[in-house]
């Protein structure tokens, strides 16, 4: 691959075209959607309407490479508790917009500047039935890496993956997990060296790499 100071705004300028046409969407979702959503989707509702948020797809040049950004949730008593995500959280009454919360959550948990992203398009919204949330994916870039500085009462770690490994098939398989109930579940997912990203994140993550494999090898 080129330069990625040079091939990241022709990648970019590529992937703005590809965020205005039709996305994957649902179809892309429920490649890897987890027998738990749609068993909770079927045997559940919620009293109140979903409450809106987002989350950020960052993108920026390190080694040769486009790479973007996750977080590891801290444990907690609750249904996300110690999965993998995207920085991200709620839309709050101060927030312009649902971009406005992508960054701004990202620049709380992470510390990257709001002022250093470049928001560029966004990709289908996903209901997230166990926590009630409609959440907006939300994709940046950055020019430069960025110096992560996670905040600890939101974040337990966050670290960088090259999307050259996120569109490789190897890439997505099925692995079991855990859950907080101390349930074993078989799970479609994403692997990464020791990571496993399934659920919603692996989700939203499997439209993304949808959209850009046909124009990410051609930088």
């Amino acid at each position: 691959m080129k330069n990625p100071t040079t091939v990241l705004p022709d990648f970019i300028r590529r992937l703005q075209l590809e965020l205005q046409k039709p996305l994957p969407g649902i179809v892309a979702h429920r490649l890897m959607e987890p027998a738990t959503r749609r068993n909770f989707e079927s045997n559940w509702s919620h009293p109140t309407s979903p409450r809106q948020s987002a989350v950020l797809i960052l993108l920026f040049p390190e080694n040769e490479d486009i790479k973007t950004i996750f977080i590891q949730r801290n444990i907690y008593d609750g249904v996300h508790s110690g999965q993998i995500a995207f920085p991200g959280g709620r839309y709050e009454l101060f927030d312009k917009n649902l971009i406005n919360t992508a960054l701004r959550e990202t620049e709380e948990e992470v510390g990257v500047a709001t002022a250093a992203i470049h928001p560029i398009g966004q990709l289908t919204k996903i209901y997230i039935p166990p926590s009630n949330f409609d959440v907006l994916p939300v994709v940046g870039w950055t020019p430069k890496a960025p110096i992560l500085k996670i905040d600890p009462m939101e974040v337990s770690a966050a670290f960088c993956v090259s999307l050259s490994q996120l569109i490789d098939p190897v890439c997505k398989r099925e692995e079991e997990i855990m859950l907080s109930n101390k349930q074993r579940l078989t799970v479609p997912c994403f692997t990464v060296d020791d990571k496993i990203i399934w659920g919603a994140t692996s989700m939203i993550l499997n439209e993304f790499v949808e959209i850009i494999s046909p124009i990410y090898n051609i930088a």
